[in-house]
């Protein structure tokens, strides 16, 4: 689904399977850059995605993963067996995908499964950037939902896209590092700059309007109550 010039939804909620978070493809230069790809359980249909969008699986060269979680960068060893696709995370969620650590990944947390380990190419620093074809990504880092959190800031079309992972509507573990303090300082961050639109780690394909404003009302909405009946993605409940 394009969302502006050169930049597609091509994984989340209705478009690939139910553990994919989503997941982004934008035009570079020379080849493609993914925000995120996906689980295994989704790979087929995430690839089939990006054909349907134009672009060919085999010139993506490059993973920016927002988080080290099962969800968000879970296929990442199938995108480098298959392309040669290089990963980057930031270094405070390296070791989890390095190692395959499935509770910390959240793989055997919420999806019922194990994380396979995954080689992580280099690391993603607060304010790195990437130039694409008539856009640009700055990586904005956010940690609390994760340590290692990354938002993406990008510059497209005139307009001021974050892509915020889940940093923003995230859940909240102590069994995947989440910190409070360091989510609100986030918050505070995202809170300081300027969005046209934002979109998120679970949602469907769309651009939300009126950026700021959510952004405000989303940090006075956090950590309010936490919910501890979270239910698991890969059990059946009937009620």
């Amino acid at each position: 689904m394009k969302l502006l010039h050169n930049i597609y939804q091509v994984a989340g909620p209705g478009m690939s399977h139910g553990f994919d978070a989503t997941a982004y493809l934008l035009k570079g230069k020379e080849g493609w850059f993914l925000i995120d790809c996906g689980t295994p359980e989704g790979y087929e249909q995430m690839k089939e995605n990006i054909r349907k969008a134009g672009a060919d699986p085999a010139q993506i060269r490059l993973i920016l993963g927002t988080h080290g979680h099962y969800d968000h960068v879970g296929a990442a060893h199938l995108w480098r067996e298959e392309f040669g696709c290089r990963l980057l995370l930031h270094e405070r969620d390296i070791p989890q995908v390095e190692e395959g650590n499935s509770e910390m990944t959240s793989a055997s947390l919420l999806y019922g499964t194990k994380s396979v380990p995954c080689k992580v190419d280099g690391e993603i620093k607060d304010a790195d950037t990437w130039q694409g074809d008539g856009l640009t990504i700055r990586a904005v880092y956010t940690p609390g939902h994760t340590m290692g959190s990354v938002s993406f800031a990008v510059e497209a079309d005139g307009y001021d896209l974050l892509i915020a992972g889940d940093a923003l509507w995230g859940g909240y573990s102590e069994k995947t590092g989440s910190d409070e303090a360091a989510w609100r300082e986030s918050l505070d961050k995202l809170t300081s700059m300027h969005f046209d639109f934002y979109t998120f780690g679970h949602v469907n394909a769309q651009l939300i309007a009126d950026a700021d404003r959510r952004l405000r009302e989303a940090k006075m909405a956090f950590a309010n109550y936490y919910n501890p009946w979270f239910k698991t993605f890969f059990e059946e409940y009937h009620y």
